[in-house]
């Protein structure tokens, strides 16, 4: 089973130092939003296989069938911490939706199988589990993602 046969292209996401700045501008210049903002603060975190909790904060915007994604690390390591040390600000990784939590874990068990590097995972509780699995053919990052339902946006920016 491939990893997209039960999942869908969710989002396309960016690392920012400023996620406020970012997409304020990003909406004067090219009309990209509204940005609905959202603190995550996961239950449970692995990163790189070790217990690390962090804290980050994401802004989504629709953009035809699909999203943008704004991410701004807030606390903790992580992944995004990683990215924006090493390459600073930019492209991040796709994200692959799953309408189940079954469907996604299978196809996180696909990519294990396959030998692939998870580098992050989270459980946010009962709205849904995500986790991000390295790609060196694009040199990126592939996000698998189960939500439930997302909670009304803490604010809303353009």
């Amino acid at each position: 089973m491939g990893v997209t046969e039960s999942g869908t292209l969710h989002h396309t996401s960016f690392v920012v130092h400023d996620l406020e700045k970012t997409a304020s501008a990003l909406a004067a210049s090219l009309g990209i939003g509204p940005w609905s903002v959202w603190t995550i603060a996961p239950e449970a975190c692995l990163v790189r296989g070790r217990s690390v909790p962090f804290t980050l904060r994401i802004a989504l915007a629709q953009v035809g069938t699909s999203h943008y994604e704004l991410i701004e690390p807030l606390t903790g390591e992580s992944v995004s911490v990683e990215h924006l040390r090493a390459k600073g600000e930019g492209f991040h990784h796709t994200c692959i939706a799953y309408d189940s939590l079954a469907a996604m874990r299978n196809a996180k068990a696909e990519l294990s199988r396959q030998g692939r590097e998870i580098v992050q995972s989270g459980s946010l509780g009962e709205l849904g589990e995500f986790c991000y699995v390295d790609l060196p053919e694009t040199g990126a990052v592939l996000e698998l993602l189960y939500v439930a339902g997302f909670p009304p946006p803490e604010k809303t920016i353009g």
